[in-house]
């Protein structure tokens, strides 16, 4: 088997080295070994060509720069937070909660997090929404999702652990 292989592979690259020229029907350089020595090619000196005279750069246009004042410095207040879309939800959630209505509150939670489904506030509240109605093992695994995703904000993120430990 290995000595097949082989006599492929070195047919291959004797099939490879014949047809030298990218099969253009150039023939492959072959070196010559005859007493008489190729003839030898003389270089040409270039001819010179005439030289045109070039026409001369136009004078630089000077004019009288006059001082500019510098521009007042004002500053803008800071841009508010960019409102998101789950935003508006998130106050309609925070309404249901104050009327009482959790069922409505976990639902708009729950069309929230169809829009900003990484949006570690949504889970929390969500999360906080379910341990309100007794049902602890959903409330767990929203703040654990909650807890995934708010990473970067290291105050909801202690009050995420803080509320898993008070489900325990």
């Amino acid at each position: 088997m290995t000595t097949r292989l082989l006599l492929v592979l070195t047919f291959s690259l004797l099939t490879a080295c014949s047809g030298f020229g990218g099969g253009r029907g150039i023939p492959a350089p072959v070196e010559s070994r005859s007493a008489n020595p190729a003839p030898q090619i003389q270089p040409v000196a270039p001819t010179a060509m005439p030289q045109t005279p070039r026409p001369a750069a136009p004078a630089p246009i000077l004019r009288e720069i006059s001082p500019v004042a510098p521009a007042p410095i004002t500053t803008s207040p800071a841009p508010a937070a960019p409102e998101t879309p789950s935003s508006g939800l998130l106050t309609s959630v925070d309404e249901a909660i104050a009327a009482g209505d959790l069922e409505r509150a976990a639902a708009v939670s729950e069309r929230a997090l169809r829009i900003a489904p990484r949006d570690p506030q949504l889970w929390y509240r969500l999360a906080s929404i379910r341990a309100r109605q007794g049902r602890n093992e959903e409330a767990e695994g929203f703040a654990r999702r909650a807890l995934s995703f708010a990473t970067a904000d290291t105050a909801l993120t202690r009050e995420i652990s803080a509320f898993l430990g008070s489900l325990e």
